[in-house]
């Protein structure tokens, strides 16, 4: 179900058809189709009984997602794919205005390596509040950008579960990243 958010402060309209935001008395609107990533997922309890790994030589655990997936190249193409999916919608996009992107680009590699399993001190970032907190990124706009990732994700080729797990780590960022 689409609903109308206010282009200038983020926050969705009551009524179909708004005439100015409430909060903030703008009359740009954009319809945004919500978020599946936003849902309050399953717990693991619900989902049944957790799946082993087989063990044996076909199953490495020291193996990360980010060795199985083909490392910095796979993560670099992964990156771009995502930047340009996020900047070609102009409500994130306001987001990025002002900030080198090729230096942000160069940040967000090497972060997505280290939630993909590349040691710590891989990412030698400022911290997540610290890098977000002057956005002021609206809860609706981290759901529709963790949603952009996970079909970035898809479409280069990882599993589901993978997936999954990617968006579990992502997710606990939440509170550190939205205002």
């Amino acid at each position: 179900m689409a609903t109308k958010v206010c282009s200038k402060c983020g926050i969705a309209a009551d009524e179909p058809k708004p005439m100015k935001c409430a909060k903030c008395g703008s009359r740009d609107f954009y319809e945004s189709q919500g978020s599946v990533f936003g849902k309050k997922a399953e717990t693991p309890a619900a989902q049944g009984p957790p799946q082993t790994q087989p063990k044996g030589p076909e199953v490495d655990s020291s193996i990360t997602l980010f060795d199985k997936y083909g490392g910095l190249p796979t993560i670099a193409k992964v990156v771009k794919a995502f930047h340009q999916e996020v900047l070609a919608r102009h409500h994130l996009a306001a987001y990025f205005e002002g900030i080198d992107l090729e230096h942000l680009a160069e940040h967000t590699v090497k972060y997505v390596a280290f939630v993909m399993g590349k040691p710590a001190e891989f990412y030698t970032g400022r911290d997540m509040y610290t890098a977000h907190a002057k956005y002021h990124i609206h809860s609706m706009h981290f759901d529709e950008v963790a949603d952009v990732l996970k079909d970035v994700l898809t479409a280069a080729g990882m599993s589901k579960p993978d997936i999954a797990l990617v968006m579990l780590r992502i997710e606990s960022l939440r509170e550190m990243i939205i205002a």
